[in-house]
């Protein structure tokens, strides 16, 4: 109950106001003295709030033998007058936000962090759902997954490369890193994601709990596209039946590279 009080405060409510509307929803019509002994409202309060509520037409106040009884505004019309203030206040302040933003001057480049699970992801649709000519990326399986709908709804307009990591089931143009034992051993998955060579998303997968990293330098947009097209040109270049030398070589070497024991 006390999780539902606050949802509906959100919606502009005061914790009285909240707190009548909920009770009149549960008990139906009643008067303000029920209305008070319910919600735990005070009397010398109760009825300057039920008054408020009944002049924002949440409330129905019916006049009858012995006193006023009150009965809640449907929860369905209640609803539906929440969800259409809600669009009409998006729709303004999309508007009115756009419009500032035009206004502000071009910014310099600049590397802007991002953090949270749900941040990186909500991110990354938001770039997915903008690209208008190339998408390329380099992803593990998990975050594969759960970007794999948005990716799906930009095929046809966009192309789309770059390599996945432990997955199954690519969309065509995307290609499935080969087995290694590197591959099968890293401990911080990453993702780069960069939309049109303006924008690169980049960073450890959000189920990692890492932090991410967007910008629109144009260094960093090279650097990171040329990383994934050379990791899909070697794991093209090295064929099934070389694979198992090739790692036999490639595993020391990358070691000797980086000086790891």
């Amino acid at each position: 109950m006390e999780d539902l009080l606050q949802k509906i405060q959100s919606t502009g409510l005061t914790q009285y106001e909240a707190k009548v509307y909920l009770t009149l929803v549960s008990r139906g019509p009643s008067n303000a003295y029920q209305v008070s002994k319910a919600s735990g409202v005070p009397r010398a309060r109760v009825y300057e709030v039920l008054d408020g509520l009944v002049q924002h037409g949440l409330v129905m106040k019916e006049d009858v033998d012995g006193g006023a009884h009150y009965s809640s505004l449907p929860v369905e019309v209640f609803l539906e007058s929440m969800k259409t203030k809600w669009e009409a206040t998006y729709s303004r302040l999309e508007t009115e936000l756009k419009l500032l933003e035009k206004q502000s001057p071009e910014p310099e480049v600049y590397v802007t962090t991002i953090k949270g699970e749900d941040n990186i992801l909500s991110f990354c649709r938001v770039l997915i759902r903008r690209a208008e000519k190339r998408i390329l990326l380099s992803l593990w399986e998990p975050m594969y997954r759960r970007l794999k709908e948005d990716l799906e709804a930009k095929r046809d307009q966009c192309l789309l490369s770059g390599l996945l990591f432990q997955v199954k089931d690519p969309l065509p143009g995307l290609e499935v890193h080969r087995k290694t034992h590197y591959v099968e051993h890293v401990d911080h998955p990453w993702f780069i994601l960069s939309i049109d060579g303006k924008e690169l998303f980049y960073g450890h997968s959000p189920e990692q709990s890492g932090g991410a990293f967007y910008t629109d330098d144009p260094v960093h947009i090279y650097l990171l596209e040329d990383y994934i097209w050379h990791d899909v040109l070697v794991n093209r270049l090295v064929t099934e039946d070389k694979r198992e030398e090739m790692d036999q070589w490639i595993t020391p070497a990358r070691k000797r590279f980086f000086g790891e024991q």
